[in-house]
């Protein structure tokens, strides 16, 4: 998961477009079983050992409407990642690397100043191509995806029944304090056994039509 914008409510709502793509997985949410999260230069040096994929990088970058860089000035595709940018773009990179329970690991990058959306990208089982999309949000001032949260707050006042697994919040929610955690205690890796936090994702798409 690629992100922007400043800690902590911008990562949130990060972890939270990952969350509600990886618990569609197998037999649904098993939990976190340790998080970590670094910052700086050791977000470069983590993906030059490997730590998180540049190839999935570039792929949810290829998402993006909003590259900035060379991209931006000259109107034209440009691999970020390839071609040395990101470490001149981005002043202060943070990765939230995530560890699930049932073996899955995930790694958001949150890198202001290199784009101005949300971008996944994940490798499927059974697929030989990376899976990528991005979370489309509406300009302002017509922001519809407040509408669209509004929506389903309506729809549990009316049914009695929340429209999404209150769990992934209480989940997400756990990552990003434990993530803060690990940076207030030296960037160390946190294991989270308070994070079981197994559900069901719903049968139905929650993704959100105009």
């Amino acid at each position: 998961m690629v992100g922007e914008g400043g800690s902590d409510p911008m990562d949130f709502h990060a972890l939270e477009g990952l969350q509600c793509m990886v618990e569609r997985r197998g037999r649904g949410e098993t939990g976190v079983k340790a998080v970590q999260l670094i910052e700086g230069d050791a977000v470069w040096k983590a993906g030059e050992e490997g730590r998180w994929s540049k190839d999935l990088l570039i792929s949810a970058l290829s998402r993006s409407d909003t590259p900035l860089g060379t991209g931006e000035t000259e109107s034209r595709p440009e691999d970020l990642v390839s071609s040395g940018q990101l470490p001149k773009l981005v002043a202060n990179p943070g990765a939230y690397f995530i560890e699930y329970r049932d073996g899955l690991k995930a790694t958001l990058l949150m890198l202001d100043g290199a784009l101005k959306d949300f971008n996944f990208a994940a490798r499927l089982k059974g697929k030989s191509a990376i899976q990528a999309t991005q979370f489309l949000l509406t300009p302002n001032p017509n922001v519809t995806y407040s509408a669209c949260l509004v929506h389903g707050i309506e729809q549990m006042f009316q049914t009695r029944v929340a429209p999404y697994p209150i769990e992934r919040t209480l989940l997400v929610s756990g990552i990003l304090e434990s993530c803060l955690t690990s940076k207030m205690q030296n960037h160390q890796r946190l294991e989270t056994p308070h994070l079981e936090v197994p559900y069901q994702p719903p049968a139905h798409t929650t993704f959100c039509r105009s």
